[in-house]
């Protein structure tokens, strides 16, 4: 499915229209919470001051340069400066500790290799030394930040100044599945994404955007960040950790800076209405009411979260129809599809054994999120409810495709693919090589399951984290929300995982329960058993599917991705290993498990 086709305006790449704002003195200023905070001329002169640094300690046009990509303001100049002198942004993560073989630290050094890195860029002391470059087989320049001296002037452009068709960025994938692959992207790729996005959500002028997630992932750097700087937002960052902390922060600095929009992952939304519930108090002084949108994507979205979220901060100013569900992948920028902004979102009522044998047939009583939902939201007695992601974006060309490839109707669940300005020619893999982002169609792989119904994308889940059973299809998103919905209070998140254990390929459920609160663990206050046996029964209501295994994490000891979502197939590998990471364990018998059903 097409959208419009290319968008009317000509789309112009980022970093002229970040001149021209400046040029224009457009209001609002761009910075990180407690840092430096800068106007759009003192923003745009910064710029160009550092990438005359950049050509002038030796970096080249088409030279890839890695940057530490912390949520600071030199770090937000200096992602712009890099392919504004003509070189390609590398972003990776910050490694922090000091242990060599840290999630994070490899993923830096997997980004430096794919990403085919000269170039190591710090604000100070790197955090990838010498001894972690050698040790994986690179040769890269360390440059530090700290060394640009400060002007108070803008220096002239460097040449030359990128091409639309250059390299921009190298982004990577979230790793949900695999070692992250290299995304690569062009100035035009961008501009047209950006553009669409503008046109989508009316990023306008006088907006305000604030953002809490990693720069070293898609959703961060392309869907909040640079966003918000092509339609000329006021834009704050905050750091990861502060919200990872405490997720209320993130709705304080909502408040405090008037922003009118800002964007997050599910698990982002339903972890600061968690921590509202716990503190009520803490709302007294916020004001939401300039809040406009609230994207919520990475993942398929639960319609009662939406409902959940909006409820919970009603009292502070938050209006009906803000959070705003999206669907994207880095392959294409960030963003494929969402809905117009403040308008209900479409929620439909789907026969659950159909869905599951991939045809969307609709259950009477369709609705929209203005609309208050019966049950438990979810469906249940053979209902699925499914929340519409809107339609693709001007630019951006959807289809939903069988195993074979062939094309399927509106209606049919199948794997999308994506086409169209904004998508990726070409990706890197974790051996460096290059190679063709689209298949023999002329499409994208997405490698997730969804359909098409009345313009409107509707997403499944990971075609590869499905869950298989007796001929059925199931979503883990479905299944985890069950189990949380089970234990609300006790519960920080959970993972459901299919394992295959035997020559016959049968799949086992085994589910990964991460507790909320580590100090009510570590005193005993939390009922494993009680615990284990309400996720169990939950799972064999709701799915009529046995649970084979239950593990036990402490709070944050789930393998996550630089996105925040948990890394399923590697603790389905962990399963299967019998090797599990630090804090994650067999729970405590909970009783005999329920029968096994043929499968």
């Amino acid at each position: 499915m097409a959208y419009d086709g290319e968008p009317a305006r000509p789309c112009a790449t980022l970093t002229e229209v970040l001149r021209t704002h400046a040029s224009s003195r457009v209001p609002g200023t761009v910075g990180a919470a407690g840092d430096t905070e800068l106007t759009y001329p003192e923003f745009w002169a910064r710029v160009v001051e550092r990438a005359a640094w950049f050509t002038g300690r030796g970096v080249k046009r088409g030279d890839a340069v890695a940057l530490e990509m912390d949520s600071t303001t030199v770090a937000m100049v200096a992602s712009l400066a890099i392919p504004l002198c003509g070189a390609v942004l590398v972003p990776t993560g910050v490694p922090r500790g000091f242990g060599a073989r840290t999630q994070e630290r490899l993923r830096a050094l997997a980004a430096l290799r794919a990403g085919g890195a000269r170039w190591y860029v710090s604000q100070g002391a790197p955090m990838l030394g010498p001894q972690d470059t050698a040790a994986a087989a690179l040769t890269v320049t360390h440059l530090s930040l700290a060394e640009v001296p400060e002007r108070t002037v803008p220096g002239e452009l460097p040449a030359p100044v990128p091409d639309p068709d250059d390299v921009a960025v190298v982004q990577f994938s979230s790793g949900s599945l695999a070692a992250p692959r290299g995304i690569v992207l062009t100035h035009h790729n961008l501009a047209v994404n950006l553009r669409a996005i503008t046109d989508r959500i009316g990023l306008v002028a006088a907006g305000r955007g604030m953002s809490w997630l990693p720069f070293s992932h898609d959703m961060g750097l392309i869907g909040s960040f640079w966003a918000c700087l092509y339609a000329g937002f006021a834009f704050r960052a905050l750091a990861p950790g502060a919200f990872v902390r405490d997720p209320l922060r993130w709705i304080e600095q909502l408040g405090e800076f008037r922003a009118t929009h800002t964007t997050a992952p599910p698990f982002a939304y339903d972890m600061a209405a968690r921590a509202a519930e716990r503190a009520p108090a803490r709302l007294a002084e916020v004001d939401l009411s300039a809040l406009h949108v609230a994207v919520i994507g990475a993942e398929r979205v639960a319609p009662r979260l939406c409902e959940r979220f909006e409820e919970t901060f009603a009292a502070a100013g938050m209006r009906r129809h803000v959070l705003l569900p999206a669907y994207g992948l880095a392959e294409n920028c960030v963003a494929v599809a969402c809905r117009a902004p403040l308008v209900g979102s479409v929620v439909r009522r789907f026969d659950t054994a159909e869905l599951e044998r991939g045809r969307l047939v609709t259950l009477p009583r369709p609705r929209t999120s203005a609309t208050p939902s019966d049950g438990d939201g979810d469906g249940g007695g053979g209902v699925r409810e499914l929340i519409g992601h809107g339609a693709p974006l001007p630019g951006t060309e959807v289809r939903i495709v069988a195993a074979d490839g062939e094309e399927l109707p509106e209606g049919r669940v199948g794997e999308i693919r994506i086409g169209g300005g904004a998508a990726a020619r070409w990706t890197i893999g974790p051996d460096g090589v290059r190679r063709p982002a689209a298949g023999d169609d002329g499409l994208v792989a997405t490698g997730d399951l969804g359909a098409l119904a009345g313009g409107e994308l509707f997403v499944i889940g990971r075609s590869k984290e499905a869950v298989k059973y007796a001929g059925r299809l199931l979503a883990p998103t479905d299944i985890e929300q069950t189990v949380l919905d089970a234990s609300p209070a006790a519960l920080g998140a959970v993972a459901a995982v299919a394992v295959t254990r035997d020559a016959a390929a049968t799949e086992d459920l085994v589910l990964f329960l991460e507790l909320a609160d580590a100090r009510r663990a570590a005193t005993g206050a939390v009922d494993e058993a009680a615990l284990v046996h309400s996720a169990r029964l939950a799972v064999l209501r709701e799915f009529r599917m046995p649970v084979s295994e239950v593990y036990i994490a402490r709070r944050g000891a789930l393998p996550r991705t630089a996105s925040g979502k948990v890394r399923r197939l590697s603790l389905g590998a962990a399963a299967t290993a019998g090797e599990f990471p630090p804090g994650v364990r067999p729970a405590h018998p909970a009783g005999p498990a329920a029968p096994r059903q043929p499968k």
